[in-house]
């Protein structure tokens, strides 16, 4: 059988979080600047906005790392549009308007951003309006949270330990529902749980019904593996390869390669694929067919994991003793084109690839990536080069796990700034703009690029570095004087220019 899936058009667009947003309220969120930064992408000629997982996050605010693979984070809802229901008080937001422009302080907004949607779910009950659009929001999307707000309510009573510590009639979604009567009240924080994804939810489709509107296209990652302390693995744990207690028998990474010696342990539970073949799949039909509430093409990462996953036995220390197991293959692919033929996926397929991931990406006629930071080792059929791009593919300077291109080029050897100015034929005294001028001719059909590169900002605007516990990472954000320079050097003029010059206005 074969795949149906659409070409992306020839087009444009830019990665830039909803955390990185500026706001009032110490974190990006569903607000005007959100708005705003839709209108600005329209004004540039691009057709996509690409996002980070919407997910909640934990420790280490990684939003590959969530507590719900469903379920949105709260920090991103827009606390003034509460004021103007009335749920809030704008003096109960003044902790959170003192917070930090340029970056998220995770510790700090934590405390008076709960407290805010606390208190907002508090009068949300003393008055008691909307409940009828409440309880049809919580029917619909049951199927996930009725187990998240469960789950996020036994967090709380257990003071925030991991699942697999809780006590047994507790590990698990069936038995926990026999027996949380034991607790006081924890009905109301149930629904408090179940509240705060309604306002996510009715935010989110409220901006993105906006952005559809204004042309642009929202491009959502989902990741391939989930948090062990999650929704997901505690009300699923038939879904995933763990021992009775609960805890991972083995655990996600990826081999020894150039840039690591003993590879990367990622650490997350591994699904049982056996299983959820068994199933018809339905936690990850599910799962994508939730995705597309919320994005309009979604990106798969980490896609050889599709064909074959990296398992490590629990315990060890590094990935470097590992194998590959296979997984899904064009068998999960089939059955989804079944229930999404029309649905739009990107296949992040960066570092080593084997043949065999090779020919399912070919199977699935996904896009695949290109980086242009990976492009320039001196060796003229590198792929990332753009006289090796494919149309069919997704092109990037550098994704959320990169430098900007200004810190990469600054970090460069002097042999690999010499093959760069040789290739780009310009001094590279502003390798960000030439970069993206290059980038713009690339024959690959989406082109995406960040906002620290439109902004030409170092290394000091880097996103993430990976493998990393940097207080750093996720915590970038654009700020309101940052977006004023952008106006005042008519940077959204150029960029259409270049977009018009290479054929990316697309008139889908």
């Amino acid at each position: 059988m074969s795949i149906t899936q659409p070409i992306l058009p020839r087009s444009a667009g830019c990665f830039l979080h909803i955390s990185s947003l500026p706001s009032e309220q110490g974190i990006g969120c569903f607000d005007e600047h959100a708005k705003s930064f839709i209108n600005f992408l329209k004004m540039c000629g691009m057709s996509y906005w690409q996002i980070c997982p919407l997910t909640p996050t934990s420790i280490g605010n990684s939003p590959y790392q969530g507590v719900s693979a469903f379920a949105g984070n709260p920090y991103f809802i827009n606390l003034k549009e509460l004021v103007s229901l009335k749920l809030l008080e704008r003096s109960e937001l003044s902790t959170l308007r003192n917070l930090p422009s340029d970056h998220v302080d995770f510790s700090a907004i934590y405390e008076p951003f709960w407290a805010a949607l606390q208190q907002a779910y508090n009068r949300f009950v003393e008055i008691g309006t909307n409940f009828d659009d409440f309880h049809k929001f919580v029917q619909q999307e049951s199927y996930w949270l009725e187990d998240y707000s469960l789950f996020m309510s036994l967090k709380m009573v257990f003071k925030g330990i991991e699942w697999t510590k809780w006590p047994k009639k507790f590990r698990s979604s069936k038995s926990a529902k026999k027996n949380i009567q034991i607790f006081p009240h924890i009905d109301r924080t149930v629904r408090f749980y179940q509240f705060v994804q309604w306002i996510f939810f009715k935010q989110w489709q409220e901006l993105r019904n906006h952005a559809n509107k204004s042309g642009i296209k929202i491009i959502g990652d989902v990741p391939i593996f989930v948090g062990l302390d999650s929704a997901d693995v505690w009300a699923n744990q038939q879904f995933f390869k763990l021992n009775k207690l609960g805890s991972p028998t083995v655990v996600a990474g990826v081999p020894p390669d150039a840039f690591s010696k003993t590879g990367q342990l990622w650490g997350n539970p591994v699904f049982n694929w056996r299983r959820l073949k068994y199933s018809g799949y339905k936690w990850w039909i599910n799962r994508l067919q939730h995705s597309f509430k919320l994005y309009d093409v979604a990106r798969l990462d980490h896609f050889r994991g599709f064909q074959a996953n990296w398992e490590v036995k629990s315990g060890e220390a590094t990935a470097e003793h590992g194998k590959w197991v296979k997984t899904a293959g064009k068998h999960f692919f089939t059955g989804l084109n079944k229930k999404l033929p029309n649905a739009r996926f990107i296949a992040e397929d960066l570092g080593v690839i084997d043949d065999e991931t090779q020919k399912l990406l070919s199977f699935t006629k996904f896009p695949g990536m290109n980086v242009l930071q990976f492009a320039f080792d001196g060796q003229p059929n590198n792929k990332y080069l753009p006289h090796c791009h494919q149309k069919n593919s997704i092109l990037y300077l550098g994704t959320h796990d990169n430098d900007t291109t200004h810190g990469w080029f600054d970090h460069l050897q002097a042999k690999n700034k010499g093959y760069v100015r040789d290739y780009l034929r310009t001094d590279c005294s502003d390798v960000t703009w030439d970069m993206i001028k290059l980038a713009y001719g690339s024959v690959a059909n989406l082109l995406i690029l960040t906002m620290p590169d439109i902004l030409n900002l170092g290394s000091e605007a880097r996103f993430n570095t990976p493998n990393t516990m940097n207080s750093n990472n996720w915590a970038w954000r654009v700020t309101d004087e940052q977006l004023e320079q952008i106006k005042r050097y008519k940077t959204d003029n150029y960029l259409r220019f270049l977009a018009t010059t290479y054929g990316r206005m697309s008139n889908e």
